[in-house]
């Protein structure tokens, strides 16, 4: 089974909700850079599609790990952009294509990272 990452930007700043899933291509070599990063927990449930029903299936609701059971953390646009120059972001078009849309977003907007 492979590591995948999904980043999930914050409907308002201080809303713990998000609405859109944004998937970043699976470079292995990527992880342990976003890894390094400066997170921080996420202080509350988040509310987004990654919620699990009674019968395991994904459905809306609160989250508060990711489904390897670790607590969910965030961090902002600034941090990940320090990344825009790394070959696993240069060298694919769609991972490209996320690094711009970040370099749009507000610097210091939460965006919290979602392993599966």
């Amino acid at each position: 089974m492979g590591v995948d990452l999904k980043l999930l930007p914050l409907l308002a700043h201080d809303f713990w909700c998000s609405h859109i899933i944004l998937g970043v291509n699976g470079r292995r070599e990527l992880w342990p850079k976003i890894e390094a990063l400066s997170t921080q927990p996420v202080p509350k449930p988040l509310i987004c599609y990654e919620a699990r029903g009674k019968d395991g299936d994904p459905c809306y609701g609160e989250v508060t790990e990711d489904c390897y059971g670790n607590s969910l953390t965030w961090l902002t646009p600034t941090e990940l952009l320090t990344l825009r120059d790394a070959r696993e972001v240069r060298d694919n078009w769609h991972n490209r294509a996320l690094w711009a849309y970040l370099a749009e977003m507000p610097k210091d907007w939460p965006i919290v990272l979602y392993w599966h």
